[in-house]
């Protein structure tokens, strides 16, 4: 099948990258040589064209991705927006993320969960959420945060989409952002303590106030 080649050819490249590697460094002592670039290539063009493929196809990736991981942990960024990209429902993400979850270390998987979170509140990034209206977007990033522990890639969406929005529930909101203040990730703790929600037609507590500092991933997350 298609998939079948895509799969063989990836392994092709990802075999001989080291053989090449050493050919090339050992006759003009570069470093920064293409073979290390071409795998990354490969998962650019995916993450760009697979929304041309259908459902069932898409699914198909899946079995690709951990290959990837496999080849080459610090691919994990890349594998992540496209296991996003592929996802149907939120069973299809929390999949994607135990994927990476099993094949990282807790605070490398913890800072690509951090990376994504300002990918996937993109509006071509996760076709499946971007059709849901707010109140939909609410319950399932309040889904992901209180059941499955993924604030680190809900954060974002969180508080530079859902909450901005005029018809969303607004004492869930509230409830929410007290959930996360109490977050043991410091990061998370730090984001939300320092962040004020603009409800301009309504009075809020100084308590609930929520402004969103635009900080590094570097702040501790542990």
């Amino acid at each position: 099948s298609s998939l079948d080649i895509i799969i063989d050819t990836i392994e092709k490249i990802m075999s001989y990258r080291d053989e090449i590697d050493s050919k090339e460094d050992a006759i003009d002592k570069q470093h920064d040589l293409p073979v290390y670039h071409r795998i990354q290539y490969v998962l650019n063009d995916f993450i760009s064209h697979i929304n041309q493929f259908n459902n069932e196809k898409k699914k198909s990736f899946y079995s690709i991705t951990l290959i990837f991981l496999q080849f080459d942990k610090t691919l994990a960024p890349l594998v992540g927006k496209l296991l996003i990209k592929i996802a149907q429902n939120k069973e299809d993400i929390e999949d994607g993320l135990k994927i990476l979850e099993e094949n990282l270390s807790k605070n490398y998987f913890e800072r690509i969960l951090t990376e994504l979170s300002s990918f996937i509140k993109k509006t071509d990034s996760c076709p499946f959420i971007q059709f849901l209206n707010v109140d939909e977007k609410l319950n399932l990033v309040e889904w992901f945060i209180k059941e499955k522990n993924r604030s680190l890639l809900f954060l974002d969406l969180l508080i530079n989409d859902i909450f901005k929005q005029s018809g969303v529930n607004r004492e869930q909101c509230q409830n929410l952002l007290r959930y996360l203040r109490q977050s043991k990730n410091l990061f998370i703790k730090e984001q939300t303590m320092t962040y004020c929600i603009s409800w301009e037609d309504a009075e809020i507590n100084n308590d609930d106030q929520m402004s969103v500092s635009d900080q590094s991933s570097d702040s501790d997350m542990s």
